[in-house]
């Protein structure tokens, strides 16, 4: 090779290492090019080097080098450096096994308490078998008592035999029953006398007189007393009329007191000193002088009358409602005037302008001088007859929720006489004070419930006093009859739907006035007895007239309708209704509640109704019967003949039952008219004869059945037939035409059968005449038997016509063999 080859390859080789970009190049001098090849020196015989000082480390502390080589050597590294498989996060296998011991552990712990727990009950059991055991023998190891001893005891005997007849307990308690017996005598009192007694005071006397328990009848005193002035009219709102009643527990609260203080009296007699002279004034007078006999008592008093404190007097005077007395005091004492003249216009009830200007007067004072006095009588009587400052409770004379109740009944002021510059109490806010405020927790309600409910009634809030006292069993008797007396005298505000829940809200109504669904709670009391009590149910349901449902109908319809279509039997049937021997209009517990709207028969209509919605047409059957609604009756026995007509019958089926059921409707049809549309009187007529056929087809009367069918037109006799029957059955319901398959079948069975019974007699009959003499006559006969045959031919034709003529979609199996048996007469 040349210098000129050398060069050539050199630029070769440099053109190679040039890129198409313009990248800068490195040109290194000789000394960078020494550098870079030590460098790669150095790290070549690094390994080499480590290896010596390890060689020389290990051979300084005693290893042997030449066996520790060997057993490197025998170490393999292939399986260290493999490629490994990929594995999941998830392991399957641990998991299925971790839940597998799971559930095996949880059978063990659940089998070992569910063991636990059976010993430890059988262990109890046998305890108290011993325990029972070992009482018994105690008590038998007693002397019996000598009957000398108990001379008047009674022994009952318990009779072992039960009667043919048995009548259910009655689930009515004597409470309950007492209670239902009033609403019985009030029912009655209406419906016979025609006039409305006041069933609230009846059941108010019944609770004082016969219920032994003094808290209920001061629940009806209390109640009794507040609605003695109530609105006596459907057409006045109730809750509209609720502030009218704030006079009136007024009233009842100061004879309350009126009453405590004369007891008080009688048991202080010598501190007293009434004399004989009955009136309020002498009364309070005596009362105070036995409250004020302690030195201490008089602490802070202001004023005196006659050695009493005057304004304790004042106060006793208003707190027990006389307001005469109350003026006699101040002016006895001949101070505050002012006073004096605004107590007596307020007890003529003459308010005008001079009214106003003492009242404002007054006003100034209490603001200016009353709130730091210390008398706190005198302030108490200023807040009475101002009827202001409603957020000072005077806890100094306040003993009792009474005295409480009957401060802030007597600051309230109307809502057209409040003066907003000042603060003043109202009736809502009261209300709203009792119920929400204060309401059951600071009452004690559980505990004292007679307490909460007299409070609540007293305020005004008689439906949430009678939910109150539903909540609980041992009241729910009482809050029932109190809300029944009380709607009786259109005082009980309801709701307008029925579907409310028991107590309501109504957008429309103050604050915090609720509504009670009388309907809801009255039904679900009454249900609880109505199967084992219905006469007494019925006298509950018969308080619902007034109340309409969805439908429009009366609520006592709907009540006792869905009575008998939960339990319609016979006997309950029966009851309500009278038994079918009596025809007379006043069988049947029912028939007591008759009125203008309504009577047994428009009920038993609307059972019958229910039933048959029910699909329940045998116990509808009957109850058409007892409302006369013979036409309704003829509907629901072709529904069902349709079903049954081609039975065969047997006892106690369908069918048979349905035999008395048309004889009776007959009977009925006799004697009654039925307004029924023609179709429907001739799908019955038709029903009825094909019930005869059936008859006749099953107990093989093939003759009669064959003239049943002839007298009314049902199958063809020849194919020009056809049309004339297919033409009866459109004008038939299409309760005939369910039933047509079975007749077609039946019919041309009756046909095949005298088919073959003409055959055989054919046969037989050329066999047994083998004489030239009768060979005439058998030609003959013959020729008659053929015309015979000829006749059922043209017979089943005519039914196979019908079957593919008539406008109703015949069953497949029907068609199949309605041909069979015509292929089988050729």
């Amino acid at each position: 090779m040349d210098l000129g080859d050398l060069l050539r390859q050199a630029q070769r080789l440099t053109n190679d290492t040039k890129m198409d970009e313009e990248m800068p190049r490195v040109d290194r001098t000789i000394s960078q090019v020494l550098q870079a090849t030590q460098e790669l020196h150095s790290r070549v015989t690094l390994t080499g080097t480590h290896d010596l000082q390890a060689h020389m480390l290990l051979g300084s502390k005693g290893v042997d080098l030449p066996k520790l080589t060997q057993k490197l050597e025998s170490l393999s590294s292939r399986k260290t450096f493999e490629p490994l498989d990929p594995v999941s996060d998830t392991d399957v296998r641990a998991f299925l096994r971790n839940e597998r011991e799971n559930a095996i552990l949880s059978v063990i712990d659940e089998t070992n308490r569910s063991i636990f727990e059976s010993v430890e009950r059988q262990k109890w059991r046998r305890i108290y078998a011993e325990w029972g055991e070992e009482k018994e023998s105690l008590l038998n190891a007693l002397v019996g008592p000598k009957q000398d001893e108990f001379p008047d005891v009674q022994r009952q005997s318990v009779s072992t035999t039960l009667p043919e007849n048995p009548t259910p307990r009655s689930l009515l308690n004597r409470t309950e029953q007492l209670y239902a017996e009033e609403v019985a005598a009030y029912n009655q009192s209406q419906i016979q006398r025609g006039h409305r007694s006041n069933l609230l005071k009846a059941c108010a006397r019944l609770a004082e007189e016969q219920l032994d328990n003094p808290l209920v009848a001061e629940m009806w005193s209390v109640l009794q007393f507040m609605t003695d002035n109530g609105p006596a009219t459907r057409t006045v709102d109730p809750i509209k009329s609720r502030q009218s009643l704030t006079q009136q527990a007024r009233t009842y609260l100061e004879r309350r007191y009126k009453q405590y203080m004369k007891t008080v009296i009688n048991e202080n007699r010598v501190l007293a000193k009434r004399g004989g002279i009955p009136s309020a004034y002498h009364m309070v007078n005596s009362f105070v002088g036995i409250n004020f006999v302690q030195p201490a008592t008089l602490v802070g008093l202001q004023d005196v009358n006659n050695g009493r404190p005057l304004w304790a007097l004042v106060y006793y005077s208003l707190r027990c409602g006389d307001l005469s007395a109350a003026s006699k005091y101040l002016q006895e004492a001949g101070v505050c005037s002012d006073l004096f003249r605004l107590l007596a216009m307020m007890k003529d009830g003459t308010k005008g302008e001079q009214y106003a200007r003492l009242e404002g007067v007054l006003k100034l004072e209490y603001n200016s001088k009353m709130r730091s006095c210390s008398d706190p009588y005198k302030k108490a009587v200023y807040a009475y007859v101002l009827a202001c400052d409603p957020q000072n409770s005077h806890p100094e004379l306040m003993r009792s929720i009474d005295d409480f109740l009957w401060m802030q009944l007597s600051i309230l002021r109307e809502d057209n006489e409040r003066e907003y510059n000042i603060e003043q109490l109202t009736y809502s806010g009261l209300q709203s004070l009792i119920l929400e405020k204060y309401g059951e927790n600071y009452f004690n309600a559980r505990e004292k419930a007679p307490l909460y409910f007299s409070v609540l009634i007293l305020t005004g809030q008689f439906e949430s006093a009678i939910e109150f006292l539903a909540r609980t069993e041992a009241t729910r008797p009482h809050a029932v009859h109190m809300a029944i007396a009380l709607n009786e005298i259109h005082m009980l505000s309801t709701p307008s739907s029925m579907h409310q829940p028991l107590i309501s809200v109504n957008p429309e109504d103050p604050t915090p006035m609720k509504r009670l669904n009388l309907v809801r709670m009255l039904v679900t009391y009454a249900k609880c007895f109505e199967l084992t009590n219905t006469r007494e149910a019925l006298h509950y349901y018969f308080l619902l007239r007034h109340f309409k449902d969805d439908n429009g109908s009366s609520l006592m319809l709907s009540c006792v309708s869905d009575l008998l279509v939960e339990t319609c039997d016979q006997q309950m049937i029966e009851l309500i209704f009278g038994s079918e021997t009596d025809k007379s209009a006043q069988s049947g517990i029912f028939a007591q509640f008759h009125t203008m709207d309504f009577d047994k028969y428009m009920l038993a209509g609307m059972v019958g109704d229910k039933l048959a919605h029910r699909s329940n047409f045998e116990a509808a059957i009957k109850l058409y019967f007892i409302g006369g609604q013979l036409d309704k009756v003829m509907r629901l026995v072709c529904s069902m003949l349709s079903q049954v007509v081609h039975q065969s019958p047997k006892e106690s089926s369908v069918r048979n039952r349905l035999v008395p059921i048309i004889d009776r409707l007959d009977e009925l049809r006799s004697v009654m008219r039925v307004d029924v549309e023609p179709h429907v009187l001739a799908t019955y007529t038709m029903l009825t004869q094909l019930l005869i056929f059936f008859d006749h087809y099953h107990n093989k009367d093939s003759q009669l059945a064959i003239e049943v069918l002839a007298n009314y037109r049902i199958t063809p006799n020849n194919c020009s037939e056809v049309d004339e029957c297919v033409a009866n059955l459109k004008r038939l319901g299409p309760e005939v035409a369910k039933v047509l398959p079975d007749i077609m079948l039946a019919a041309m069975d009756l046909v095949y059968q005298e088919y073959l019974q003409l055959k055989g007699v054919s046969a037989t009959s050329r066999s047994s005449f083998g004489s030239r003499d009768s060979t005439q006559t058998d030609d003959w006969k013959d020729v008659n038997k053929e015309g015979s045959l000829r006749h059922l031919r043209t017979k089943a034709k005519a039914l196979t016509n019908m079957a593919a003529t008539v406008p109703y979609r015949m069953p497949t199996a029907t068609n199949k063999r309605l041909v069979q048996l015509e292929i089988l007469m050729h």
